[in-house]
């Protein structure tokens, strides 16, 4: 009875020795964590980061988080060159080869200059501003991403796994839409934004989405492009990563344009019975006249869209603006509009909350329904000018909200996540365990299914130990 006694009771006993050193671990992390913060150690940081499992990024454009130097690989397997007055590639004989421009460490340079924020800050003679050059350079390489879409995923994935990154949550393509709209209803929605007149607009959106059904090239357009998502997925998934697909719509473009697009969009969430496509967002310079014009419109397109799409989730680029970029009063109502007008399940910067005349509710909005903001530092302060405590992030952690830290652009901005997790500590006074939940908030954050999040939150939870013990084990033995 004695020996049953003590079989019985064994787990529990390795349950509490397990847990009690699970707890050291912690503790001696964060003890670790707190001194190399404190003494403004950002190599320290670097190496914590860089071996701290990251959980997912979940504001992700995966044309812009390749590095120029892959695009140039790629344009020369394609035979491309590049014009020297133009930086563009072409097909021109009398430009330079990419072979050749590899050997001219000038002309190279000034390439990834052209091309990337590369060496942007040491630079400050005749230079276009900081946002437009960062818009114009997807224009020197789009076309090529599409070439190699299937290549690209693969590197991202390699540079996530490097860097200790579980899921990634990209941007990659949205539905190419043939349909032909009626101008007539494209002028009347046109003119409804500014009558504010939701009945009538919301009567020509179903004129639109009449027409989109009846068009005979709509499903083979939505078949493509799911087919072309799961081309360029093939073997990314396995058991150490995941990746999933937003689509999206660019918000630069006419109305009807940006409607079809977003219709495609939603559709296809749903059409995609597997899930490997999660979300809609909408993207573009938030401070360009089309996109300012009609903010308005596409909040109450993505409202209407989510009635008739219920169970599709939205990821927003809403308030990445600033003082002087739009007038003063520009800055008081996008993040509000995304999260009251559109319903939005997840906000991409959210700058300008200091400005929003509604900000509090706002705020208070976000963290009843969880709607969780993505933080991107280097984003932030190169296009925007937002650092340190102009930044709003304390804003949206003390207001309740749930923070998740993203790249955005990596390659375009040359950086990655764990550079964006190096600012946050070194900027921001939060702890280990704070920073940690941001980590799992990327997780639980995401729009993967409820049984995939769960499965990545218990391989984190294992990750975290065994980072911890590390920690633990090389922290103890250098004192």
């Amino acid at each position: 009875m004695k020996f049953r006694t003590i079989l019985f009771l064994l787990p529990v006993v390795v349950l509490i020795v397990s847990c009690n050193k699970h707890g050291r671990n912690l503790e001696i992390t964060e003890r670790y964590f707190d001194k190399i913060k404190h003494e403004g150690d950002n190599a320290g940081l670097t190496m914590f980061f860089t071996q701290m499992p990251k959980g997912g990024d979940l504001h992700h454009h995966y044309s812009g988080a390749l590095y120029a130097e892959t695009y140039l690989d790629w344009a020369g397997k394609k035979g491309l060159r590049i014009n020297t007055d133009s930086w563009r590639l072409d097909t021109n004989r009398s430009d330079i080869t990419i072979d050749s421009l590899k050997r001219n460490t000038a002309l190279y340079r000034k390439v990834l200059e052209v091309w990337s924020d590369e060496d942007f800050s040491d630079n400050f003679h005749l230079q276009e501003p900081p946002d437009q050059h960062f818009f114009n350079t997807f224009g020197y390489f789009g076309n090529i991403s599409k070439d190699f879409y299937h290549a690209g995923l693969e590197e991202i994935k390699d540079e996530a796994e490097k860097e200790n990154v579980q899921y990634i949550e990209t941007m990659l393509n949205f539905p190419h839409m043939g349909v032909k709209l009626n101008p007539a209803l494209n002028d009347s929605m046109e003119n409804l934004q500014y009558s504010k007149d939701t009945v009538r607009l919301y009567k020509v959106f179903s004129s639109f989405v009449n027409a989109i059904e009846a068009d005979p090239g709509y499903n083979k357009s939505e078949t493509d492009y799911i087919k072309e998502l799961y081309t360029a997925h093939e073997s990314i998934d396995d058991t150490a990563f995941t990746m999933r697909f937003q689509a999206y719509a660019v918000r630069t473009l006419p109305p009807e344009n940006v409607f079809a697009t977003l219709y495609g969009c939603f559709d296809a969430v749903v059409r995609d019975k597997s899930a490997l496509l999660v979300g809609v967002n909408i993207v573009a310079p938030e401070n360009n006249y089309i996109a300012m014009r009609d903010y308005w419109l596409h909040m109450q397109m993505f409202r209407y869209l989510k009635k008739m799409f219920p169970s599709v989730k939205t990821d927003m680029h809403a308030g990445e603006l600033c003082l002087g970029m739009v007038k003063p009063q520009d800055l008081t109502y996008h993040i509000h509009d995304a999260v009251f007008t559109a319903n939005a399940d997840r906000i991409g910067h959210g700058v300008d909350i200091p400005y929003e005349t509604e900000a509090q509710a706002t705020l208070k909005k976000m963290k009843a329904d969880s709607i969780a903001v993505e933080i991107n530092l280097t984003s932030n302060e190169f296009i925007l000018g937002v650092k340190g405590n102009d930044h709003p992030v304390n804003l949206y952690y003390d207001a309740g909200v749930a923070i998740v830290i993203s790249t955005d652009d990596a390659g375009v901005s040359r950086n990655n996540l764990t550079s964006q997790y190096v600012l946050l500590a070194s900027r921001y006074h939060y702890s280990y365990q704070q920073i940690k939940a941001f980590v799992f908030n990327s997780i639980t954050y995401s729009f993967m299914k409820p049984a995939e999040k769960a499965a990545l939150k218990e391989k984190l939870n294992r990750k975290f130990d065994a980072f911890e013990a590390a920690i633990a084990n090389d922290y103890h033995n250098s004192k």
